[in-house]
């Protein structure tokens, strides 16, 4: 255990060592901290937006959940990375080209002022309530994989927040989008290890489809299961805001050099998806063989523990943790940029706001967020299962965005008295449902049959219903201006794209052939 431990703290020791280096100088204005400079080339972006997206809540809850259902636990995955190559084609073009610096710059150009003020402070909120619950998994992971007891995870909360803390509070996202990207090694590394060692220990790959192949190895379920094949429409409008709209993935888009690298980088983050199988399905359905019993978020850890020789379960423990470390990070200089360049000038009278009074004031917000999250991670668990809370924390909050993002993209006439109406009444609604569905005392107030209901299920309805309200809104009241359709207007001096030239197998078009051919034929296959 003790050279486990060591291990560990090595590695915490050394990407936070890293990641202030790199960011050393990234404090100088907000485009180098928020931005990295726009300097960012496909391969960084892709790992960094893979590592943001893949958390330490899904190596162990998602790993739990295949303990059930087998690789159906993974078609938020997989659907994920569809939308984030759609989002490739559709969306970075339009972000790179209109040179927005935040995802809710977007809103203002696009609608008005309140509805990216709206935004921002409602992200300000959904980091407040998700971010203690990142902190709890991988304190949960620490215990478990070492053996301590309950009592050790307040301070395997700090050590976590305050390593996380120190490179991405001092070197913004120089340091998120670096570190992420060895990060990525790590984790994709440590998590294909614990499947083949498992897979050799449970007997092989034929083996476990010999006895499960009627109930772990169909990602398409009946109702009634924990992902429903009902659910995967509920899935897609929920990926849509992540692959769109989300503050944590675009940002990364924006910081690259030119359009080819953010939608090589895009693209790539899609193919890293696809490894879902290896990483959660497949130690799950392992674990299923192995520990009939186990249940919950304490699977992944008691493979880890079990199966791995010593040393060698320390550097898987690390990629847990650096899963962990690269969505929170990125979570961390999200916030600190909406902070300071979305919120902070709506707080200062000032014409010309002092960049480096906003750059102050995100990187404090940021640290006192921290602080909250690590205080209050150890009482997440109350919270019931992680990783549903999460989803749908993420989802029916901030599903109105994704509308507002899609329609306003696609569509000249929704107006920005359409979007407020539809961000108001949807995020209010959304964390409304949020609470009563994850709060014991609050749930017991609901009937039966809406309780029984998945909330992939759910969602549908609920984008119907905003989807509503945003266009009936927009047709009883004037179209909008030319003003905030410009922003949708390609470019009369169109720039470089930087794919100028490139040979067929250099493409973005031959490359996303590639992925649509993968994916289509993991869904031929399971």
């Amino acid at each position: 255990m003790y050279i486990d431990l060591a291990i560990v703290a090595l590695y915490l020791v050394g990407i936070t060592g890293y990641g202030v280096w790199v960011g050393r100088n990234a404090g100088k204005n907000t485009e180098s901290y928020f931005l990295g400079g726009r300097n960012l080339g496909w391969f960084v972006i892709g790992c960094s937006i893979f590592a943001t997206n893949i958390s330490t809540t899904q190596f162990m809850s998602g790993s739990g959940l295949a303990h059930r259902i087998g690789v159906a636990a993974i078609n938020n995955d997989l659907i994920g990375g569809f939308m984030l190559a759609l989002s490739a084609i559709l969306f970075v073009p339009m972000y790179v080209r209109s040179r927005i610096c935040t995802v809710p710059e977007f809103l203002e150009r696009r609608y008005d002022r309140r509805s990216r003020l709206l935004f921002s402070w409602a992200y300000v909120l959904q980091n407040v309530l998700s971010m203690p619950t990142g902190f709890y998994i991988g304190g949960l992971a620490v215990l478990g994989l070492f053996g301590f007891g309950p009592e050790y995870l307040p301070v395997a909360c700090l050590v976590l927040g305050a390593t996380i803390g120190t490179y991405s509070i001092f070197g913004g996202l120089t340091s998120v989008a670096k570190a992420d990207t060895i990060q990525v090694v790590l984790l994709v590394g440590g998590g294909l290890l614990v499947s083949f060692i498992g897979l050799h220990k449970a007997g092989g790959w034929s083996v476990l489809h010999e006895q499960f192949a009627a109930t772990h190895f169909e990602l398409l379920l009946p109702r009634g299961t924990d992902m429903p094949w009902t659910a995967l429409p509920g899935i897609a409008l929920h990926s849509c805001y992540f692959a769109f709209a989300s503050v944590h993935i675009v940002q990364k888009v924006l910081a690259a050099k030119n359009q080819h690298e953010a939608q090589q980088g895009m693209l790539f983050s899609g193919f890293l998806k696809l490894l879902a199988i290896p990483l959660f399905a497949v130690p799950g359905i392992v674990a299923a063989k192995l520990y009939p019993t186990a249940v919950g978020d304490a699977t992944y850890a008691l493979l880890v523990r079990d199966l791995l020789p010593v040393g060698v379960s320390g550097l898987v423990m690390a990629g847990l943790l650096a899963a962990l470390m690269s969505t929170a990070d990125s979570g961390v200089v999200a916030l600190s940029s909406v902070i300071a360049m979305d919120i902070h000038p709506s707080l200062t009278k000032k014409k010309n706001p002092d960049p480096r009074a906003a750059l102050r004031l995100g990187r404090w917000v940021s640290a006192v967020v921290m602080v909250f999250a690590m205080a209050t991670a150890p009482f997440a668990g109350n919270l019931g299962p992680i990783y549903p809370f999460i989803l749908k924390l993420s989802g029916f909050a901030f599903m109105p965005v994704g509308v507002c993002f899609v329609f306003g993209r696609f569509s000249k006439r929704v107006n920005h008295q359409g979007a407020f109406a539809c961000l108001l009444v949807g995020v209010v609604l959304g964390f409304v449902y949020v609470l009563f569905t994850s709060l014991p005392g609050l749930k017991a107030m609901l009937p039966a049959w809406f309780s029984a209901l998945h909330f992939y299920e759910i969602l549908p309805v609920f984008f119907a219903l905003i989807t509503a309200i945003l266009f009936g809104v927009s047709w009883m009241t004037p179209p909008p201006d030319e003003e905030h359709l410009a922003v949708l207007r390609p470019s009369k001096n169109p720039e470089a794209t930087g794919a100028e030239g490139l040979p067929l197998w250099k493409t973005f078009q031959f490359w996303f052939a590639i992925f649509l051919g993968s994916l289509g034929l993991l869904y031929v296959v399971f």
